[in-house]
């Protein structure tokens, strides 16, 4: 059933922009024809959500997929938050403006460690369990569609709720994937169905086939789970049981013993996409040009879980970066990875990009840079239209503690960046 989104966004709503799900470049696939229905939530307010590199691709990604939908889904504001559960209206999806309990499946990142109580939060929002064991008995098969209680276009008089005279009897599979559920799930085990371990390029297209079969065979939820356990990267909590001294260990023959993290190439193209019509917290193209680090700074979590380092060719960078600053209209792009001087094509694809689009009035910033490979070559290809800046950290204020940290910066290293 779709939210009457009309009657909820009103004048007192802060940003409606937020919620209506119409950006340029947004996707937007018929409901009735797909097969699996997906729906990706980062747990902060749009601002934060649709500025998340990775939240994009996968949502591009997923969008590619023959038969597969995917809409998005942010926490909302205070405001709306409120008038939600004032109307008894389940949170929705931006683009269908459909209920999250229609969906087959539904996605959290999980990115940092505080994001876990927003997943918590929007889970209440829509009207969905909290935990797997509360949501185990609640269906035999994935099913095709859930009504709930909401704010509908023949709604009632007055504040136009409508109540759906069937049970709610199932819900979608929740899971999370991001680097603080793949750094250490097990705090979070009791509340997702399943958590997917690493990148997710390839391996959520790949959960999206075996939902597929698994609906058009009526499989159980149980069986379903089972299915996708199979999958590599697929940590499915209920199959598996902590011991004393820490470790995790199947309850049942037919799951793998471990649960191994996957590793996936960078694709540039899909980076492109969603430009919002509020101003959000990273404005303008971003395009990864490595994945990984080789630094080993004891106090990096990405450095850990994201090895081995991998450096996307140069020529699919350029290409995305031209393509996507045509497309998007935004006149600057960053480059991003854990250590961008670290990329050892950046010069001449900073030159490369200056050179192409020398006429179209564009600037290139660089989020993370190392002092020690920070050198001429780099600084002739930031800035542009606008002035910019650089950041360095040093990290710690004394060689001794860089050199506890593992960040091996030398005062002359420092000063000689300067």
């Amino acid at each position: 059933m779709v939210v009457a989104v009309e009657r909820l966004i009103t004048s007192d709503i802060l940003k409606p922009a937020r919620y209506l799900g119409n950006e340029l470049l947004a996707v937007h696939k018929p409901w009735d024809t797909a097969a699996i229905r997906w729906v990706l939530t980062y747990p902060e307010v749009y601002e934060v959500g649709a500025s998340n590199l990775g939240h994009i691709i996968l949502y591009n990604i997923l969008n590619a997929q023959p038969r597969q939908l995917c809409d998005r889904a942010y926490l909302p504001g205070k405001d709306l938050a409120a008038k939600l559960r004032e109307t008894n209206t389940p949170l929705f999806a931006v683009e269908s403006k459909r209920s999250l309990t229609e969906f087959d499946i539904l996605g959290f990142s999980l990115s940092y460690e505080l994001g876990a109580t927003n997943i918590l939060e929007m889970l209440d929002l829509a009207g969905i369990p909290l935990t797997w064991r509360e949501r185990q008995g609640s269906s035999t098969s994935l099913r095709e569609a859930a009504p709930t209680a909401t704010l509908s276009d023949q709604g009632a008089e007055g504040q136009g709720i409508s109540e759906s005279t069937d049970t709610q009897s199932s819900f979608p599979l929740i899971f999370a994937g991001g680097q603080t559920a793949t750094s250490n799930p097990e705090p979070y085990a009791d509340f997702f169905d399943f958590i997917a371990l690493g990148d997710g390029e390839e391996l959520l297209p790949e959960i999206g086939l075996v939902l597929e079969e698994g609906k058009q065979a009526g499989l159980s939820r149980e069986h379903l789970l089972l299915d996708l356990a199979q999958i590599p990267g697929v940590y499915v909590p209920q199959f598996y049981d902590m011991a004393e001294d820490g470790s995790v260990y199947p309850l049942r023959p037919d799951v793998p013993k471990r649960i191994l993290r996957r590793v996936a190439t960078p694709i540039p193209a899909y980076s492109i996409g969603l430009v919002p019509y509020v101003e959000t917290v990273h404005d303008r193209l971003s395009i990864e040009i490595r994945r990984g680090c080789t630094r080993g700074c004891r106090f990096c979590q990405p450095g850990m879980l994201t090895r081995p380092a991998r450096d996307v060719e140069p020529d699919r960078v350029v290409e995305a970066i031209e393509q996507g600053m045509r497309a998007t209209g935004y006149n600057e792009f960053s480059l991003l990875s854990l250590s961008c001087s670290d990329y050892l094509s950046l010069p001449a694809v900073g030159m490369e990009i200056k050179n192409r689009l020398k006429n179209e009035n564009i600037s290139l910033t660089l989020p993370s840079q190392r002092v020690d490979r920070f050198d001429e070559n780099i600084a002739n290809i930031l800035g542009g239209t606008r002035q910019g800046g650089l950041t360095f950290a040093p990290e710690a204020g004394t060689q001794r503690m860089r050199d506890i940290v593992n960040k091996g910066l030398t005062n002359e290293e420092l000063l000689r960046g300067v």
